[in-house]
Parts: structure tokens; C-alpha cells; sequence
């Protein structure tokens, strides 16, 4: 796990690297939503640790609609 808000983590600029590599062959809009998707928690599970996913489903965390 990273320091919080540490912007020059090698960890999380591969992470970022192997977005953009998805996002080039993605051909649609459906095919980078996944990715944009799949970024965004990757970074979360870097930054806060497999605990923080556990932690929201023992709460009933919801995502609004």
C-alpha cells in the first residue's frame, strides 16, 4: 500500500501505464468503460488496501445511482 496522495508512486504509474495501454485498443465507448472502471479500483485496492473493499462491504456501502 502507498502513501496516501503520494503522486510519483512507481506502483500506481504502472497501474496508469497499463490503463492507457488499454485504452488504445479499446474500439468503443463500451470497451474503455470497463477499463476507466477497472483503473479506478486498482488504484483505490493500491492506495487504501484490500481491508478498505472489506471494510464498505461489511458497512452495506451502495453506489448512487
Amino acid at each position: 500500500m502507498c502513501a496516501k496522495y503520494q503522486r510519483r508512486c512507481a506502483v500506481l504509474l504502472q497501474i496508469r501505464e497499463e490503463a492507457l495501454q488499454e485504452w488504445i485498443v479499446a474500439e468503443t465507448y463500451s470497451d474503455v468503460c470497463p477499463a476507466w472502471g477497472k483503473l479506478g479500483g486498482r488504484v483505490t485496492l493500491h492506495r487504501y488496501g484490500r481491508d478498505h473493499f472489506a471494510e464498505l462491504a461489511r458497512r452495506g456501502w451502495r453506489v448512487a445511482v
